[in-house]
């Protein structure tokens, strides 16, 4: 009868025969843990800071460094096969194009906060300023050689009331 280490690779589930397996000291993960708690450290340092723009791509940066570290040691992709950390560096690369992608959206927003202020503040009453109730009319442009109507006054001038009708004599 075959024994357990036999079955296991009999399945498919082996590494093969020159597999060996890599034992980590544990100084590595002491250090991985300590990188760890400095990149924290920065991170949370960063967030205090203004950069502008660039606060998320320190951020960014930081969090694949501890990524990194993490897959390495703690993942075994330092000792592994190599093509498993051609898997993660792609997908790190493809992470990048889609967070790349992401900040052009991100880095334009407020560009057209100018444009915006320009916009009516009310679709019933567009041309209102100042929480008005009746619209702002737009100034009297004079016609020359045009006489005024009936009550019109001249630009900029108050309007004059009509005369009153002359009462009728008895």
């Amino acid at each position: 009868m075959a024994n357990a280490h036999d079955a296991h690779d009999s399945h498919g589930g082996g590494h093969g025969a020159d597999h060996v397996p890599h034992v980590t000291p544990i100084t590595h993960y002491f250090g991985v843990f300590g990188a760890l708690l400095v990149l924290t450290a920065i991170t949370v340092g960063v967030s205090y800071l203004d950069f502008g723009p660039w606060n998320l791509v320190i951020a960014m940066v930081v969090a694949t460094m501890k990524a990194t570290a993490v897959a390495a040691i703690f993942m075994h992709l330092l000792y592994d096969i190599k093509f498993h950390a051609l898997v993660f560096s792609f997908s790190l690369i493809f992470l990048a194009i889609f967070i790349t992608f992401t900040s052009f959206d991100t880095f334009a927003r407020g560009r057209a906060d100018l444009i915006e202020g320009l916009r009516p503040q009310s679709s019933e009453n567009p041309f209102a300023k100042d929480g008005r109730t009746r619209p702002m009319m737009a100034p009297r442009v004079p016609h020359y050689g045009a006489a005024p109507a009936h009550g019109a006054a001249p630009h900029g001038a108050a309007p004059v009331a009509p005369a009153a009708a002359p009462a009728e004599h008895k």
